[in-house]
């Protein structure tokens, strides 16, 4: 008998045991998985390859589209004439300056039309919302210091004094200007990307790098109708 009860009280034993960790299981919060450093390769519609860049949870292109393509093969329509910029409600892009020695490193500078379609980027990644790039803002230390992080070191590409210049994050960020009001502009002192925010129904939220800064800049910068920037993309179903 005393051998019975001893063994109903460790099976209980053992029972309150497994009840008791299960519970705490539960209480243990998801942890994201950290990409940090890691490498890769993504190609756009067109076969044009990209290096990737894991940083945190986030994976990115570590380099700027220049795509001429949707994903689903449709052209983009290529904006030669400053008055297109402000006329066309199409998908367009063009290179800075109208120069196609340029579409590399610093890839295209596309409208909104294109970013809205929702199909610029390739299969599988798409255009960073706002809450995506303070999440990258916010893993490389925050916006005082994660522009110099972002930016290639040097003045091959950025003008002087290129400010805090790290490039610690590997993501390569090169100087391409965007266009303005219809106009060429910044090109060398300035890059500026889209996000997928649109803050009214006139400005879209935007990023912006500085030559003089180590700073980010994330906020209401690119027009709906005349403005033409830079791309980045970011994977799917990444998040932080």
């Amino acid at each position: 008998m005393l051998i019975l009860i001893a063994k109903n009280k460790i099976i209980l034993s053992i029972l309150v045991f497994q009840v008791f960790t299960i519970g705490c299981e539960k209480t243990v919060p998801l942890k994201y998985p950290d990409y940090t450093g890691e490498r890769g390769i993504v190609y756009d519609i067109e076969g044009n390859k990209y290096k990737t860049i894991g940083i945190g949870s986030q994976i990115w292109m570590a380099e700027n589209l220049r795509s001429t393509r949707l994903n689903d093969n449709t052209e983009i329509k290529y904006l030669s004439d400053s008055i297109e910029w402000t006329t066309i409600s199409l998908p367009g892009y063009c290179w800075y300056d109208n120069d196609t020695l340029l579409k590399i490193p610093y890839g295209g500078l596309y409208n909104w039309f294109a970013i809205n379609t929702g199909k610029l980027c390739p299969t599988d990644w798409h255009i960073p919302s706002e809450g995506e790039w303070h999440a990258l803002t916010n893993r490389l230390g925050g916006k005082n210091v994660a522009g110099g992080k972002l930016k290639v070191i040097g003045t091959d590409y950025w003008n002087s004094p290129n400010r805090g210049a790290t490039n610690s994050a590997n993501y390569n960020a090169v100087p391409g200007g965007g266009i303005f009001h219809s106009h060429f502009w910044s090109f060398g002192t300035r890059c500026y990307w889209w996000s997928s925010t649109q803050a009214d129904t006139t400005w879209i939220t935007t990023i912006a790098l500085f030559n003089k800064s180590s700073s980010i800049l994330i906020g209401p910068g690119g027009r709906t109708s005349s403005s033409g920037l830079s791309v980045r993309c970011i994977k799917d179903n990444v998040s932080e």
